[in-house]
This record gives structure tokens, sequence and C-alpha cells, in this order.
């Protein structure tokens, strides 16, 4: 209980430094050029005439119904929280361009990509739930929440606090189901993906420049010498850098922040690799048998149907989604490993916690896919045949995540977050604290949370889409 206070104090404490200095931070940019006052290309979306939705919609309309009739079963409910645990590469970024479209359609309230300032969010979820209670009725939200990575995570506060409120619900007979899904990925696919996205390209550097650590050229010797350029610290190549990651999709399904050090440090810091792997395999696979839908990255329409049908989300087709590989490389999965059943062996002697998780967890979705029978198969097959039909469309419309634009976390009670200025998705009377908090706290700021053109945040009158999420 006392280190539990202590991390709470904490956590306030830096809710507390990033209201102070990043509100700052995101002002003196906006002041400093970024954009040129009236430019076309940077309006607000609003400005520039793009119809997007005014109001919350209170209901699916017919048309909506019917276009999703054939492959998504359930109406959309009064009140769901649906979490979607997005580790690097597992489709999680497909699932927030699905979130998002889904606010600003005004059907819900996104959270994410951090949860660093979970514990007054998460205030202002329990007060509505509290007051729903209170006068013998369900509250009227649905939340979206992506838990990616961050200082909070996933398995610590929050889902304590989500099993605190789920049984909350089912004392008092409230009909607003807590959905937590997940996708998990055969190991050595995990590690190509990952090496290529993020790692392969700082080898590449390194090799380049001499720069074996991150500073200085080449290493000398004593007498002033040129010496050998330093190691880099992912290693040479794919099989040096699998090797100091060992067990890396299970450590950061329990652990997201030790992504970072995968792929900035080629290492991933002592805290977020128990020693004991027994105990590491259950408190893995604790949290894991905690979650609703443990679905596959192969099979992600598959996953996604199933969590969508228990809490009614509305909007699922999206556009195919492949992110861009970073600093350029252009390499494939027979380029970093020439021999694929070599690599194989390698990780299945690096990762054993990762290939028991996907053992187990593969194994119970197939035959919970093979439980629904031929009647999903069709479903499945129906909506894969609609997000095929999407695309065109798609590709003439800006995503959700391009049209919003980075947005440090800051503090609730910052100008842009007035009431007035707010659209608030959420169907309660006290809801636009809550969406005042969200906003505060989360990583995009979206045009579509603010009345038209009612946002100060810009001195230029300028929307920068982003550029850090694709």
């Amino acid at each position: 209980t006392h280190m539990r206070g202590r991390r709470e104090r904490r956590n306030r404490a830096e809710e507390a430094r990033f209201a102070k200095t990043r509100v700052q931070l995101h002002r003196d940019k906006a002041a400093s050029g970024y954009c040129t006052a009236g430019d076309s290309s940077n309006v607000l979306p609003w400005a520039s005439g793009e119809g997007l939705v005014l109001e919350p919609q209170a209901a699916l309309t017919a048309a909506t119904a019917a276009a999703r009739s054939n492959w998504s079963v359930g109406g959309l409910k009064r009140c769901a929280i649906i979490v979607d645990r997005h580790t690097h590469k597992n489709g999680g970024s497909t699932v927030r361009d699905i979130f998002l479209e889904n606010e600003r359609l005004g059907y819900g309230l996104y959270q994410g990509y951090t949860q660093l300032g979970w514990n007054s969010d998460w205030r202002n979820v329990r007060r509505l739930a509290d007051a729903a209670v209170g006068e013998g009725r369900t509250p009227s939200l649905l939340l979206m929440i992506e838990a990616h990575f961050g200082q909070v995570e996933l398995k610590d506060r929050p889902m304590q606090d989500l099993a605190a409120l789920r049984a909350f619900h089912l004392k008092h007979r409230v009909d607003c189901p807590i959905v937590l899904v997940t996708r998990v990925r055969e190991p050595l696919d995990y590690y190509l993906s990952f090496f290529r996205w993020g790692v392969a390209f700082r080898i590449k550097e390194a090799l380049a420049t001499g720069k074996g650590k991150g500073k200085g050229a080449l290493s000398r010797h004593w007498n002033g010498a040129a010496a050998a350029p330093r190691r880099p610290m992912w290693g040479h190549n794919f099989s040096e850098w699998a090797a100091q990651v060992p067990n890396l999709q299970s450590t950061i399904m329990a652990r997201g922040m030790a992504a970072s050090g995968a792929e900035y440090y080629g290492r991933m810091h002592g805290g977020s690799r128990p020693k004991n792997a027994q105990k590491a395999w259950q408190e893995l696979d604790e949290m894991l048998s905690a979650f609703d839908v443990v679905g596959t990255v192969s099979r992600f329409d598959e996953t996604l149907l199933l969590a969508a049908d228990l809490v009614g989300l509305p909007v699922l087709t999206y556009k195919y989604n492949r992110p861009n590989q970073k600093g350029g490389y252009r390499g494939t999965n027979a380029d970093i490993c020439p021999d694929r059943e070599a690599c194989a062996a390698l990780i299945r002697e690096l990762a054993p916690r990762d290939h028991r998780m996907w053992a187990k967890y593969s194994a119970a979705f197939e035959a919970r896919l093979a439980a629904l029978g031929p009647a999903f198969a069709r479903r499945v097959a129906g909506f894969k045949s609609a997000v095929k039909r999407a695309q065109p469309a798609w590709e003439v419309a800006p995503r959700a995540q391009t049209i919003c634009r980075y947005h440090p976390e800051t503090g609730p009670r910052a100008r842009e977050l007035a009431f007035p200025n707010l659209r608030c998705p959420v169907g309660e009377a006290g809801g636009k604290p809550l969406c005042q908090h969200f906003y505060a706290h989360r990583l995009f700021e979206c045009p579509w949370q603010y009345v038209p053109n009612s946002s100060l945040t810009d001195s230029l009158g300028c929307w920068r889409p982003s550029s850090g999420f694709l």
C-alpha cells in the first residue's frame, strides 16, 4: 500500500510537470513559424469545408445499420468500454484508425496512447458511473482506449480499475460491457517485423558512420591512432540484436516501455526483464487470461469482429495500413534473414516465453473460431469484402490519424480546453470534464474535438497534420 501511494504521488507529479512544461513548449512551437498564416494547405479542416460531423450521433442511421448488417451483429450499446492492448507491430495502429474514425463520427471518445493521466481520467469515468447508478440508469458513453506504452503500464493500476468497475456494473446490473482485446504474433515474424521497422536502419547508419554507441565517430588508441569502429549497440545484424532482446514480444506485452530500449538502445532495461522465468510466465499468463479476446495478427479481422460484437462498435471498415520502415530502410525479410530455418531456430532458443505465449493463445483462438462454425466464417468473409470495397474511398480520404496532430500531454485547464470550445461525444450531463481530461492527456489533438474554429492552440490559425503517427 505504501509503495502504491508513492507510485501514485509520483504519477501525479509527472502529470503536473507535463502540464507546466509541455503546454508552454506546445505554444512556443505555434509562435515560432511552423506554418504561415493563411496557408491553404494548413488551415483547419473545418475552415476548408471538410464535411466533418458536427454533433455526436445518438444512434445508428438506417443506412449505416444496413451497410454493416451482413458482417457485424448487435446494435450500438448505450454504454461500453473497449481497451486495445497495442504492442508494437501487432496491428494496433489500424485499431487506432478505427477508434479515431468512430470518435470523428461522434460515436465515442478515444483515449491513448499512453495512460500517464490515468488516475484523474479514471476518477471522471467513475463519477459518471456512480451518478448514473445513483439515478437507477446506465451511463451513456462509449470509451475506446488504446493502451500502447508509457510510464503507467496497463497491467498495473488500469487493469485493477477496469476490473473494479466491471464488478460495480455487475453488482448494480448495469449493461456496460468492458472488453479487453489484443493480438499475438508468430515469434519469428514478430522479431523480423520489429527489426525492419525500427532497428535495421540504425545498424546501417552506425556501421556507415562508425558511431558505435551513438556519440563520437571512431574510438582511438592511447597514442591517438584511429582504432576499429566500435560495435553498434544493436549488434552488427539481426541475429546479434535478437540475442540482446530475448523474449521480445512477451516482454513488451507485459511491459510496453521495454520496446523503447529494444528499438533505441538494442537492449531492454533490467526492470523489463524478469530474472525468474516461471514468475515472468505466470505474470504474463495472468494478464492475458483476464482479456476477453486474445486473437492473432494473422486473424486480425476475426479478432476485430469478436471484440466489436461485444461492445457494438459502429464503424469497423479501415484503410489497409502498412507502416513505413524507419530511416528509409527498404530491406526485406529475405535480406535480413537469408536462412529462415536458422533464424527460426535462433528465436526458438532466445524467446521460449514468446513461443509459449503464441502456442497457448493462438491455439485457443483457433479453437474459438472453429466453435463458431461456418456462420461466423461467412461473416468474416463478408467483412473482408466490405473492407476491400471501402479502399477506393479511403484512398481519396485522409486518415483520421493524419488529420490529427501530435499533442504532448497537457493539463485539463489548458485554455483551449475550456468547456465552450469542446465538442464532447459523451451523452451525459457531466461528460465535458471527462472529454476535457481525455483530450488533455492523449497524444493526439483532432479538429473534431472542438466546436468549429474555436481552437486557440495555434495563433496563426494553422492546422499542422500529424507526421509522427503514420
